[in-house]
């Protein structure tokens, strides 16, 4: 029977297993369905530039790691496409482990030749059944964790990115995609996003310092408006409430910046609160400019503010770029920062790319320049805007 055919047992059967012996009943199923004799699951780090093998029985830090900039694996995660490689009388296929447009990592599976044709599109089947149940299992062990860590996090950094939604989703009107850096020491940073049926809310936030008070205060921050946004409030209502908690807690000694927007998926238009954050970018037509917004104070900061929300329209084609301060005010030490010439230069460059490849190409560019050397957190956030009623190409 063709693979095609057995993919619906693999979910029960993952589903009674133990959550550690994923690999073990993937590789069983595939033996099995498949006639594989070698299965590897792949985990991409924080960071998304090396994919860890993992195993129940092995700690993460002594499994094999392939580099994503030079590897077939690394070439599957990247342009999110099956390869397929001869090697001594067998092939190996690389198959992309996603959920939705979050890259998680990399099946590899050694098949004997020849391969029958349908088993690459059955592949395929089990790769999306294994992006949902690493999901899940996140939630039951530490392992897929563990696996995901070059090296312990900072606490400021675990609390963030608990705090984190999915990194990257792809509808039928747009892509969106964020990243953080540097990953295992980021405090004051943050990105959401929350998909409703005819809208997308949308927020970047960076609070003030560094550390684990950064962190909390920016949680707050966070939860405040999801809080908001789930209460049924809008933007500049969300924006309001999100203040308020902060100058309670905090009685205007700490403030967070933020962009908050709510954008409509059947016209495009983005109704958008910046509260002391750096203007978006818009790329439309080949040309980028900054999306003109009142800048309004920050949150938390004052007793008496009044947010005001604004509107602008996304055109199909658009892109949207947000962005926290620590981008542009990156730089080695007495060197010049980032700046704004240079981030409009990154933004043309990676104009090509899908969101999450343009999020991490962006922040990888940021990390070299500074040479590791972080004055601040660095978030960025990309939205493309494909236009209502358009239908999704997968």
């Amino acid at each position: 029977m063709a693979l095609t055919d057995q993919v619906g047992t693999l979910l029960p059967a993952l589903d009674a297993a133990f959550p550690t012996d994923l690999v073990d009943v993937l590789t069983s199923f595939l033996r099995e369905h498949a006639s594989a004799d070698e299965v590897d699951l792949l985990l991409a780090d924080y960071d998304l530039e090396i994919l860890v093998r993992i195993r129940r029985d092995e700690p993460a830090a002594s499994t094999q790691t392939l580099a994503v900039s030079s590897s077939e694996a690394g070439r599957a995660f990247t342009a999110q496409a099956t390869v397929v490689q001869p090697m001594d009388g067998a092939v190996v296929v690389y198959v992309p482990v996603s959920l939705r447009a979050e890259r998680l990592g990399v099946l590899r599976i050694r098949l004997p030749e020849p391969v029958p044709p349908d088993t690459v599109a059955g592949l395929l089947q089990v790769a999306t059944v294994v992006g949902y149940v690493i999901f899940a299992a996140g939630r039951f062990t530490d392992m897929i964790e563990q696996a995901r860590r070059r090296k312990p996090l900072a606490l400021d950094a675990e609390m963030q990115w608990t705090l984190l939604p999915v990194r990257a989703f792809s509808g039928p009107q747009f892509d969106i995609a964020g990243q953080l850096m540097p990953a295992y020491e980021v405090g004051g940073d943050s990105f959401d996003y929350s998909v409703e049926t005819d809208h997308l809310h949308l927020s970047v936030t960076d609070a003030m310092g560094h550390g684990l008070q950064a962190s909390l205060l920016d949680s707050l921050a966070v939860a405040a408006l999801r809080n908001a946004r789930r209460s049924g409030h809008d933007v500049a209502a969300q924006a309001q409430l999100a203040h308020k908690a902060l100058r309670t807690q905090f009685g205007g000694a700490q403030f967070v910046t933020g962009l908050i927007a709510r954008a409509e998926l059947t016209t495009g238009a983005v109704t958008i609160v910046n509260a002391g954050h750096p203007r978006p970018h818009l790329l439309r037509a080949g040309r980028l400019t900054e999306v003109e917004l009142p800048v309004q104070l920050p949150l938390g900061l004052v007793s008496d503010v009044r947010y005001t929300q604004h509107q602008f329209a996304l055109e199909p084609g658009d892109r949207l770029f947000a962005i926290s301060d620590g981008v542009t005010d990156a730089g080695p030490a007495r060197a010049q920062p980032f700046g704004e010439d240079r981030l409009q230069g990154l933004l043309y460059a990676t104009a090509g790319e899908p969101p999450h490849e343009a999020v991490r190409h962006v922040l990888r560019t940021i990390s070299d320049y500074q040479q590791e050397h972080f004055r601040d957190d660095a978030t960025a956030l990309c939205l493309d805007w494909r236009g209502p009623g358009h239908k999704s190409s997968g």
